[in-house]
């Protein structure tokens, strides 16, 4: 599987190095994705609902919308066409699609963080590399592009 989601009416495309197992015979959705891969993929999918969402609609943004029209998440080593917003999670991944973030300016003064045109490059998606405070950061950029 390269993808989850829909990246052709996705405005948002998530980069991660490796896909989470899922189900074909039922739809997408996260309490499914969650049963299946654990609590990485939780930790994964509710920072992208806070990404994609209000603060405060996180949490019904996640249950009822993500990964159906907004974003996607994308598992190849390269970046899909197009004048999408790419947020490319974990060195691995940059690595991966062969973006050097010394060709990116820093978005924050931490150095996490980088964005050239179109594309982030950002942590891996976890609690620690990835916290409220950094997802507050991108909120912004991410709602006035999509």
């Amino acid at each position: 599987m390269d993808v989850l989601g829909n990246p052709d009416s996705a405005s948002t495309l998530l980069y991660l190095p490796s896909p989470p197992i899922v189900d074909t015979e039922t739809p997408l959705n996260y309490a499914r994705l969650c049963e299946l891969n654990g609590n990485h993929w939780r930790k994964i999918l509710i920072i992208l609902a806070k990404l994609q969402s209000t603060e405060s609609a996180w949490r019904d943004y996640r249950d009822q919308q993500l990964l159906t029209q907004h974003e996607a998440i994308i598992f190849t080593d390269h970046l899909l066409p197009g004048t999408k917003l790419h947020i490319v999670a974990g060195k691995a991944s940059w690595q991966r699609l062969g973006l050097d973030p010394q060709t990116f300016s820093p978005l924050e003064a931490s150095g996490r963080v980088f964005r050239r045109d179109n594309i982030i490059l950002t942590p891996y998606p976890d609690y620690r590399q990835f916290p409220n405070q950094l997802i507050e950061q991108l909120r912004p950029i991410i709602q006035a592009f999509g």
